[in-house]
Parts: structure tokens; C-alpha cells; sequence
């Protein structure tokens, strides 16, 4: 921040962007179509992902695994931690060069070739069938907010979960083998990747609200109706987009082991500063004996 004594800022941009780790580098393809894995490591930037030429993505894939079906996308945002799997097929442009960017930002050229050495095999309807967690299997709901506070100047000087430090108790503590709906309750106005370490959920909804109230009274006043996920939210997650000044609830089976992990805000300078929380699945307690 330039101030040795408040050298945290809420979001650091940079002005390039590396990809793969290089500053607008190239690849050579074919006229066909290619599987691109995209993963946003970027510390605080979104991004909004198009392709020259009027080409669309093919998305099967999200954090977690393939989708039910591809979905076509014009563009595709994507927060910091958040992954998606896309078919891009080149085959319209043969000997052309090709620009993924964001906005207005250049950050890959795609150099096709005329030729291509082998035909690919056409994109299934279908992928892999995904049940929907029903909300009645949840065992218990968890209303979890996301805190912004601010100095007398209006800077932000700290970002928390649920206005709790990250030293302080566990105070979410799900059972081995339970499933639980998180109410993610935004109160800021910035939209916060919230990750969930060793587990997938499903995306439920979200709902605009009025944080003001909120926070004066603890009560929800909605100011619009239930938004259902978006296709390309309809697999696998562990990184959701919790929209600013909105609901955002999630469906997680937590699976797999006891122990320890964290939950936390994707941008990197929220979590560090200190929009991080840990939580504990526990073991089930032993079945009474008769």
C-alpha cells in the first residue's frame, strides 16, 4: 500500500497476465477441435474469456469433473481457483491466427495450420449423468456471512467469514458422511470465490438481499426472486461465485476423512487478510447399544 503501517490492500492488479507462464505466447494448432483445461490462478483478477472469429467453447467440465452436457459459451468467466474443461474446435479457420482474451485484453494467439493430421470424433449429447442432491437430505443448514470493514476514510481494512478471526474456535464442525446446506450470506459488495478444501458440492441458488437490513436486525429481506445455478454450474464444485449483496447456497457431502481443513475466499488478499476459516468434520457418534 506505500504505508508501512497498513501495508494491506483489499485486491492487488497486476497490468500482464502469464499464461503457462509466459507473457502473450502462442500455440501452434490444427483445424480441429482441442480440449483446453483453464484454471484462473490469478490472485484477484476475473476473467471473462472469448475467442476471435465468432468461436464459441464447448464447456464439459467444471472444478470437480465432467458436466451432465456440453454447454456453448460465448464467453466464460472465470474467479480466481475456479477450473473449466472446454472443447474449442478451429476447424472453420484454417491457416488463420486465432486471440483468446478477456475484455479487452490479448492473452493467447491460437496460429492455425491449413491442414489437419486427423479427424476428431464428433461431441456426445450426453457425458456422465449427475444426480442432484435433494435439500431434504440435508441434515442441518449453516447461515454464514462474508464481512467487510472499512475505516473512517472507507479503505477496507479486513475481510472476514462469518465475522469470526481465523485463530478463533472452530465453530463449524459437519459429521463424517452428513450432508449440509451453507447459506452464504454476502454482506460486501464484491462477488468472493469461496473454496471448501476435500470436498464437491452442487450449486443450489442464489437471491439478491438487503444487506443493510441484515445487519441491523439479522433478518433477510430478499429483493428478488431464486436464481437457479447456470449450466455451467450444474457439476461438481468446490469453488463457488458468491455474488455481492445476494444468498448463495450450496449443497456439500462431506466425505472422504475427519480432520481438520479450511474454507476461504479465492482472492488472495482477502483470505490473508483474514477471510479464511477453519472447520472440522468429526467422527459420528457412536450408535447407542441396546
Amino acid at each position: 500500500s506505500g504505508d508501512p503501517k497498513a501495508p494491506w490492500i483489499p485486491e492487488l492488479f497486476g497490468n500482464i497476465t502469464l499464461v503457462n507462464g509466459k507473457i502473450l505466447p502462442y500455440l501452434d494448432v490444427e483445424p480441429r477441435p482441442y480440449r483446453l483445461r483453464i484454471l484462473n490462478g490469478s490472485n484477484a483478477r476475473f476473467y471473462y474469456l472469448g475467442l476471435g472469429g465468432g468461436l464459441v467453447f464447448q464447456q464439459i467440465g467444471s472444478d470437480q469433473g465432467l458436466l451432465p452436457a456440453p454447454v456453448s459459451r460465448k464467453e466464460l468467466t472465470l474467479a480466481p481457483g475456479e477450473r473449466a474443461d472446454v472443447l474449442v474446435d478451429f476447424s472453420a479457420h484454417p491457416g488463420r491466427p486465432l486471440v483468446l482474451h478477456s475484455d479487452t485484453s490479448a492473452l493467447v494467439q491460437f496460429r492455425v495450420s491449413r491442414v489437419a493430421s486427423a479427424q476428431a470424433a464428433p461431441l456426445p449429447k450426453a457425458l456422465r449423468p449427475l444426480d442432484r442432491i435433494p435439500e431434504a437430505a440435508a441434515v442441518k443448514t449453516r447461515r454464514l456471512t462474508l464481512n467487510e470493514y472499512v475505516d473512517l476514510k472507507g479503505n477496507t481494512v479486513l475481510m472476514l467469514l462469518n465475522a469470526t478471526r481465523w485463530h478463533m474456535p472452530v465453530t463449524e464442525k459437519p459429521v463424517l458422511g452428513s450432508t449440509e446446506i451453507w447459506e452464504l450470506v454476502n454482506l460486501t459488495g464484491d462477488t468472493h470465490p469461496i473454496h471448501l478444501h476435500m470436498v464437491r458440492f452442487q450449486v443450489l441458488d442464489r437471491r439478491g438481499f438487503e444487506p443493510f437490513t441484515y445487519e441491523t436486525s439479522k433478518t433477510l429481506r430478499y429483493t428478488g426472486p431464486l436464481t437457479p445455478p447456470s449450466p455451467d454450474e450444474m457439476g461438481w464444485k468446490d469453488t463457488v461465485r458468491a455474488e455481492a449483496k445476494a444468498v448463495t447456497r450450496i449443497i456439500v457431502r462431506f466425505e472422504g476423512y475427519t480432520g481438520r481443513y479450511v474454507w476461504h475466499c479465492h482472492i488472495l488478499e482477502h483470505e490473508d487478510n483474514d477471510m479464511m476459516r477453519p472447520y472440522e468434520v468429526i467422527a459420528a457418534p457412536p450408535q447407542a447399544q441396546s
